[in-house]
């Protein structure tokens, strides 16, 4: 096969590492809607144009005719609202086929060769009485709750009391990540705090993000959950210094993990962006992070 399609940023020959997509049904709305980011390789001798859609009954995908892309070259796409589908009434698991087909030509009529690829989804629900609420914090006293703030590349600050993008009234948590004139290229921050999981068979870490993007002079390379530094989800792709969003930029973000129970964990969010030109910000708004457990 001279064409690959990917989730990850592991290169062929590698095997591709199984992906699953856990969300919590709870405060979601109807119909729920998936994003997705692929990376794409042509190992072919000649430039291929690429379309990727998706099947699984119940789900509505979007087709992307994702242009063409020269011999021997990868790409990274990010597809927003990729797929919907109505909000399951309970706890459910699927499997998504994500499948790519390679042309030869731009009208993508002369089909040359096809790869698919499976994801599952798992929604659980965490109000369905078999989970405990562990942890939550929704900012809604005003504070910063004991999160704190570092930039790893540029300036950030954290600020209590966002008033214009939450989830539970009246405040969010935002993370301002600041562009003076003279700070061009990567910016990277990271948000964090300490929990003590609990001893039960399964904890997951619940967070909601707005990314908000304040004009074109900028990119979303990708969005990390951490624990401490093991990556929990990587959404997006690495840095590039390019003015695309390779993440879902202006509405909110649901991301899902499970974490190590019984121990100390330092969940860490980590939003990784290009900067064209100075003078520039993003924002995150952050509400109602949770740790939920069951046995």
């Amino acid at each position: 096969m001279s064409v690959d399609l990917r989730f990850s940023n592991v290169d062929p020959p590698a095997p591709e590492p199984k992906r699953s997509i856990y969300s919590d049904l709870v405060n979601l709305p109807d119909p729920v809607r998936l994003g997705l980011t692929v990376r794409i390789f042509n190992s072919d001798i000649v430039t291929l144009w690429m379309r990727v859609d998706a099947s699984l009954a119940g789900w509505t995908f979007t087709t992307f005719d994702l242009g063409g892309l020269g011999a021997g070259l990868d790409m990274y796409r990010n597809l927003d609202n990729f797929g919907s589908r109505a909000k399951p009434a309970a706890a459910l698991s699927e499997t998504i086929v994500v499948r790519l087909r390679a042309y030869t030509d731009s009208g993508y009529t002369s089909l040359k060769w096809t790869v698919e690829r499976n994801i599952d989804v798992v929604f659980i629900k965490s109000d369905d009485g078999s989970w405990t609420q562990d942890f939550l914090d929704n900012f809604n006293d005003g504070t910063v709750q004991g999160w704190a703030v570092t930039a790893e590349v540029g300036t950030i600050q954290i600020v209590a009391g966002a008033t214009d993008y939450f989830l539970s009234a009246p405040y969010a948590l935002r993370v301002k990540l600041n562009y003076l004139a003279n700070q061009t290229l990567e910016h990277r921050g990271r948000l964090y705090k300490t929990f003590a999981t609990p001893n039960r068979a399964n904890v997951f870490a619940i967070a909601d993000l707005f990314i908000l993007e304040y004009d074109g002079q900028m990119g979303g390379k990708n969005i990390q959950l951490k624990h401490g530094d093991n990556v929990l989800v990587f959404i997006g792709r690495p840095y590039y210094a390019d003015n695309a969003d390779y993440i879902t930029m202006n509405k909110w973000i649901r991301i899902v993990a499970p974490l190590p129970p019984n121990t100390s964990v330092e969940i860490r969010v980590i939003l990784d962006i290009y900067v064209a030109v100075g003078d520039r910000r993003a924002n995150i708004n952050f509400d109602d992070f949770r740790i939920i457990s069951k046995d």
